[in-house]
Formats: structure tokens, sequence, C-alpha cells
């Protein structure tokens, strides 16, 4: 069997590209032991030289693993990254004319697995007609076919339910820089590696890159909001284009969550096409089924966030809930937050708040290595996302830990247990409360969230579900 896995970033480079590169590794890493497959990855939308011209080329090449990436693509990823640049996307042909020579001079492919369209546009879905033999495989790990800045999350301040007909769209990143922009951040990378800055170059590459960046920011006085304007038609059309191309020419679409399925449903992606496909992790491979029994001998209830400085994470309307606490309870509380810091005022927010609690700490950011001692005695890990996030990874980290996750009701994160006492409207500071304040009065209500659990799902588990659908 072959298999192209097409992302925007490759799983090994040095580019960020979250979870996915995460999986596209663990699933990677999996089938390779499988002699009976052979695997392609193909990146775009990432890697520009001064040359313009839109080609391939091959940048790794083993036995049972190929990675091609494509250069100087018209639509840049990630998608905010050409949010601007709506007609290129929609009107570009080149790009399925370039994918079409590279299945003719490497495939035919048994499986193209898109974890996300962004780098490429939807036309090249309709190489299907060329390639009937070959299984579209649509992974969902975000809302890009209906959203071009991915989130669903409007204007940097709500859950986006309504895009009326494109017209929300305009403004909606407010002070973004320009494709243009990116495009040489993405140049400049590109020839710090052709010439070797990397593997026990790359902090001096961290630091070329944070000095081209803090060069390429506008003057104070240009850095407003951005309100081009762009014919809403054009985003109305991105959606639905996107929409009637999956239905027509894909095979499968795999939706990382049951909400993300119920999105998908309310967009028009025709049912028969959907299924929910829980993403393997390796935190399954030991992971609790039950409580760390110590919290239940603790004086003080022990809370914490993981995540990012961002109100779409939540952790902004945790802050506000933090603040409205009754001191009774929070003097009997500790709390950890655990987020890179990137707004000041928030930050100062946070620290006023320690003297209403037995302890907090803020930690500015974490790693993995770090999360052991972030999570040691705790009672209730918090998700309180006020987007429709897929399936939060810090969600999966802090159940596979013998964890309870008290979460929003939008996104995936609700779903990892059918106990309704750890589930609260998403950006309901009262609602909020008082779920904490319930489990925080009884303790035993943390037993119940492991009984009414979702088992997580192994990586290998994961590929054997997989291959179903590949075969």
């Amino acid at each position: 069997m072959k298999i192209l896995y097409y992302y925007w970033t490759q799983y090994d480079d040095n580019l960020p590209g979250g979870g996915v590169k995460v999986y596209l590794k663990n699933i990677i890493n999996n089938f390779k032991q499988n002699e009976n497959i052979e695997i392609y990855t193909l990146n775009s939308g990432s890697d520009y030289d001064l040359s313009s011209k839109l080609y391939y080329k091959c940048i790794k090449k083993k036995s049972k693993l190929k990675q091609f990436k494509i250069i100087n693509s018209p639509v840049l990823a990630p998608s905010k990254y050409s949010f601007y640049e709506m007609e290129k996307y929609l009107k570009d042909t080149t790009l399925k004319t370039l994918l079409n020579e590279f299945i003719k001079e490497n495939g035919p492919f048994d499986v193209i697995h898109i974890q996300s369209i962004e780098g490429l546009n939807i036309e090249v879905l309709k190489l299907k007609e060329e390639y009937p033999k070959t299984k579209f495989i649509l992974s969902l790990h975000n809302y890009h076919y209906f959203c071009p800045q991915v989130n669903l999350w409007k204007n940097n301040s709500a859950n986006c339910k309504d895009f009326e007909d494109g017209c929300a769209c305009n403004g909606c990143l407010g002070n973004f820089p320009s494709s243009e922009k990116f495009k040489k951040l993405y140049l400049f990378n590109h020839y710090l590696e052709k010439y070797g800055f990397v593997s026990s170059f790359n902090k001096i590459r961290n630091v070329l890159k944070l000095a081209y960046m803090f060069f390429l920011k506008e003057k104070n006085e240009d850095n407003k909001l951005r309100n081009e304007y762009i014919d809403p038609k054009l985003f109305k059309e991105f959606r639905e284009k996107n929409i009637k191309y999956i239905n027509k020419y894909a095979d499968r679409i795999l939706c990382v969550s049951k909400r993300v399925k119920e999105i998908a449903l309310e967009m028009g992606i025709e049912e028969t096409k959907l299924d929910v496909c829980y993403i393997g992790t390796a935190f399954a491979k030991n992971a609790r089924n039950n409580i760390n029994s110590k919290v239940f001998g603790l004086k003080h209830f022990k809370i914490a966030y993981m995540g990012y400085m961002r109100k779409d994470k939540g952790l902004y309307f945790f802050v506000d809930a933090l603040e409205q606490l009754d001191i009774n309870i929070s003097q009997n509380m500790e709390v950890i937050i655990a987020a890179k810091f990137e707004d000041n005022d928030l930050v100062n927010r946070i620290e006023h708040l320690k003297k209403r609690f037995a302890n907090l700490k803020l930690l500015d950011g974490y790693t993995h290595k770090d999360i052991p001692q972030i999570t040691e005695n705790l009672s209730l890990g918090i998700v309180p996302v006020m987007w429709e996030d897929c399936l939060p990874q810090v969600a999966i980290e802090f159940k596979a830990m013998g964890i309870p996750v008290l979460s929003s009701d939008l996104g995936g994160a609700s779903e990892l247990t059918e106990a309704k006492e750890f589930c609260f409207r998403a950006g309901n500071i009262e609602d909020f409360l008082d779920h904490l304040i319930a489990v925080y009065e009884n303790r035993d209500l943390l037993n119940t969230y492991y009984r009414k659990h979702l088992k997580l799902m192994t990586v290998e588990e994961h590929c054997k579900e997989l291959m179903k659908y590949y075969k």
C-alpha cells in the first residue's frame, strides 16, 4: 500500500504545526514498521525561494519513507497567513497541475490523506476525477474548510455562529501582517536551512529569526486595526466551494470528535461521508483509568490551567471567574496557571489573585517535562475553551494522568466523560463556579468522571482503525 500524507509543514521540520505534527509523527512511525506500507509526505505553503517558480522537490528519501515539499505556493500556510488573499485560493489552478505531476511521477497512491488543505486549495480535490481508484481522505483537525482563519473565532472575542454570508469575516483578524511579510520570513528560513543553520545551530537560527521579526514589524503609528476590505462574496464562496468539493470528491472525512462531526453536518457536509475517528495518543499507553487517591487526603483542593494566554483558550474567562470565587472557598484552594506570558495586564491580575488563595503559582509557559510536577496532587484540570476546540491535547494529558477535567461545552473536551458534573456552559461564570464548587464540596464526584469516561485510544489502535478506511 502506498500512502501520501499531506500537511502544510513536515512532521519533523523546524516550523510550528501544533498537535497535528505530533499526530503525524506518531502514525508515520507506526506505519513505518509495516513492511507492506510505503509512505510519502508532502507539504506546501511554508517554503519560498527567490526564483518565485512553483515546483516540488524531494527533501529526504529512505526505503519506506520519502518526503517532499512544494516551493513557492501561491497559497501561504497556515491559513491565517493568506486570509487577505481569497482570490488566489479560489482561482488558482497551478497547484492542482503541480500535484498531478507529483502523483504521476511518484504514484499512483492507494490513499491520499489530507490533514488540512492549508498551503494548497480545494481545487486539488478534483484530481479524484483523474485517480478514481485513489482514496481521498480528509481529517478535520480544525475548521479551515468553513473558516479561513480556522477557529470559527470572531474578532478574537466570540465563538462565531453566523458569518453573515461572509460579511463578518472582514476585519476578523484585526491587526495582522500581510501575506507578503510572512512570505519574507519563510524566504529567510529557506536560506538559513540551505546554508546549514540547523541542528546545533538552532539557537543561532532562532536569534536571527527573532531579529528579523523585529525589523518586520510595522511602525507603531501604522500599527492599527487592519480593515482591508474584501468582497464578502469571496468569503462566502470560500465556504461554499470547499463544502461542494468535499461532498463531490472526498471519500471519507474523519472528525476528531463528535462535536466536529456535528459542526461539519451543520455546515452542509454529507453525513454519509463523515466518521468520528478519535486520534491516537502516546499518552494512552500508560493512561490511568482512575484518579489519584492522594487528592482525597489533601488539605487544599488543587486545580490547574495549562495552555496559552489567549481569550479563545479561556484563560481570561478563568481569571474572571477566580476573581469572583467566594474567598471562603478560595482560601482553601491551590491554583496553578502555566501559560507563556503574552499580556502583562493579565499577568498582573493573576499576581493580585495570590492573596485570595492558599497558594497560586503562575508559570511563564511549560514543556512536557514540566507536566508531572505541575500536575502533582492535582484534583482537577480546567479546560475552559471559548471556541469549538476540536479535541484539546491538554484535556487528553490531564485525563491520562488520572486528573478529571472540568471543561466548557464547546469543542470535544467534554466528550472525554459522560459525567455532566464536569461540563459547564462556555463563557458562563456562574455556571462554571457552580460546577467547580460542587466538586470542591463533594470530592467523591471526582470518581464519577472515570466511571463514565471515554477510553483513550493508543496510536496502535488508531492506526488499525485508519487501515479500515484506507482499505
